[in-house]
């Protein structure tokens, strides 16, 4: 492990860490000097995750569960404080999306897509919030989305619940300020992980029309979360940072041909 040692000797949490942006961020905050409690609904991967942090000379052990059920958070909470004796770091990382549009959605996929997105999220705040504020410490770190700031097509339910998980964020910001705690949120773009290369079949096609030219990586969310994370950001509190390759910088004009979508231009 190569990265700064920002969070030497803290405790952090990290939801969804068994692949893709979980897993980047938990290797992250360990390679920073934190314990990371590795958290995922298959048990399989989580290990994996924990495994991995443990060869590179990390410290991180698994905690296998649903983050839609608020009593296993509470105990992954609670896991965190009896094995470190406290919470400094909550990263509300877990969460997916499912194709719909307002006028076909199911309520069940809504329900399904909110509990993930949003409940999900509001469990672990809930949960961390009331450590923290005892220590009168701590950084939460929420997973969001650039969904969350407009609509991407066909992900209606899912747009609501990362709009929600920014506001929720700030109010958290709010709540938690005048007792030390932090909270923010991260919006990213499209990055390369497995659900992302499943709902986008052309990458190539995709990420020609990023104006940075490429999908981003999850290495590149790990390292905001561990700055968000650190007391280098010690007055950063209440925001939503988007980390896409600036798609949100874009006026999303027409393009006037086929052949600009893939030229360095507009």
């Amino acid at each position: 492990m190569t990265a700064g040692r920002r969070l030497e000797g803290k405790v952090a949490v990290v939801t969804g860490a068994g692949s893709g942006i979980g897993r980047a961020t938990a290797w992250r905050f360990a390679a920073e000097g934190a314990q990371v409690l590795v958290n995922d609904r298959d048990g399989t991967t989580a290990a994996e995750t924990a495994d991995a942090v443990g060869r590179a000379g990390g410290s991180a052990s698994a905690h296998v569960g649903d983050v839609t059920d608020p009593a296993y958070v509470d105990a992954l909470v609670a896991a965190a404080v009896e094995r470190h004796g406290r919470l400094d770091v909550m990263h509300n990382n877990a969460g997916y999306g499912l194709p719909d549009t307002i006028v076909d959605v199911s309520d069940e996929t809504f329900d399904e897509v909110l509990r993930v997105n949003l409940y999900g999220v509001l469990y672990g705040m809930r949960a961390a919030l009331r450590v923290m504020k005892e220590q009168r410490a701590g950084a939460i770190v929420n997973t969001a989305s650039n969904a969350g700031f407009a609509a991407a097509a066909g992900r209606s339910s899912y747009g609501a619940a990362k709009a929600a998980v920014i506001n929720l964020t700030r109010s958290a910001a709010v709540e938690g300020g005048p007792f030390g705690v932090r909270a923010n949120a991260i919006c990213p773009g499209p990055i390369e992980t497995p659900a992302f290369v499943r709902f986008a079949p052309d990458l190539e096609f995709y990420a020609a029309q990023i104006p940075m030219k490429r999908l981003g990586r999850p290495e590149d969310i790990a390292s905001v979360a561990a700055f968000l994370a650190s007391d280098d950001a010690a007055y950063v509190s209440g925001v939503a940072v988007p980390v896409d390759g600036a798609m949100m910088a874009r006026l999303p004009q027409p393009y006037l041909t086929p052949d600009a979508i893939t030229e360095s231009g507009p």
